[in-house]
């Protein structure tokens, strides 16, 4: 594991777009936040280009994701939004350059697929739970994931996150792994999907069928991806109803995914797609303790 070193005041934040175009004015009041907060901020050249639903293409996305890695004044690397594209950059990432210059790399939804992947490459510990974009309006951001931030990539500190319910089980601890549920299932036969050996699994997704859910949670048991996990934990799912009244819900989803594993199975986390969304750390080891509904994160 590689754990990257803790942001402090004035420090130069990159901000790339590895996944999905966007119009500039929506990344304004992220960077202007940034700066308040007493960053420094450097915008990748490709930032706002588009190719399609893309920012630009592949090689550029990735080149502008290396050259922040390899720049010795970047201290941390912030995704402008998720979408769609991060997967593609994967074959194009310099990875010897990312293991010897670790820096926190920050991202949600589509970001799983880098931090999957870097993880599987590097073993480089990043953080999942917020893009500029998607999380960061004029008035700010919200409390909950403001604080789970800063306590991440400045202290080191996480706080204990309550709410996690018991479907079978009542404990399980290990490595924090996962996120978006449908990137995940994308990742399934590349070389770019971790050992999920010990790893306590997160996962959460949004706009996504209960059957989609099934579907693709039954893609990765059949993979053998929580043959030896130590737990699984469900986010929140947002906008998953059913197409129709007779599927049921993705919670019925869950109860029958529970019987089908042997892991620990536990649901409730304040991440994911909806309100109250707390950073969490790829990589890092954490506990789940039913008794107590709370999911505790290791200090670094």
């Amino acid at each position: 594991m590689i754990l990257p070193p803790k942001l402090q005041p004035g420090d130069v934040i990159g901000i790339v777009s590895p996944s999905g175009s966007f119009e500039r004015e929506r990344l304004r009041p992220g960077l202007s936040y940034l700066r308040k907060r007493g960053f420094r901020v450097r915008v990748g050249t490709a930032v706002y280009r588009r190719d399609r639903y893309l920012a630009g293409q592949d090689l550029d996305r990735a080149k502008d994701l290396n050259a922040m890695f390899a720049d010795p004044e970047v201290r941390a690397v912030f995704a402008a939004r998720g979408g769609f594209g991060a997967a593609r950059v994967l074959g194009s990432l310099d990875y010897g350059t990312i293991r010897e210059c670790p820096k926190p790399l920050l991202g949600f939804s589509d970001t799983t697929a880098l931090q999957m992947g870097i993880y599987s490459r590097t073993g480089m510990v990043s953080y999942s739970g917020v893009t500029l974009c998607g999380d960061v309006t004029a008035s700010g951001m919200p409390e909950a994931t403001e604080t789970s931030l800063w306590n991440a990539l400045m202290r080191g500190r996480f706080d204990d996150m309550a709410g996690v319910v018991a479907i079978r089980g009542r404990a399980a601890e290990g490595k924090l792994l996962g996120g978006c549920l449908s990137v995940i299932a994308s990742l399934m036969g590349t070389g770019y999907m971790p050992d999920t050996s010990g790893a306590l699994l997160i996962l959460e997704d949004v706009n996504e069928a209960p059957y989609r859910v099934d579907r693709m949670l039954t893609q990765l048991r059949m993979a053998g991806v929580f043959d030896r996990a130590a737990g699984v934990v469900f986010g929140q799912f947002e906008g998953c109803e059913p197409e129709r009244e007779e599927e049921g819900t993705v919670d019925d989803v869950f109860r029958d995914f529970s019987v089908s594993v042997s892991a620990p199975v536990f649901w409730g986390l304040p991440y994911g797609h909806g309100e109250g969304r707390r950073v969490l750390p790829i990589g890092l080891r954490a506990t789940v303790d039913a008794s107590r509904g709370t999911l505790t994160i290791e200090s670094q």
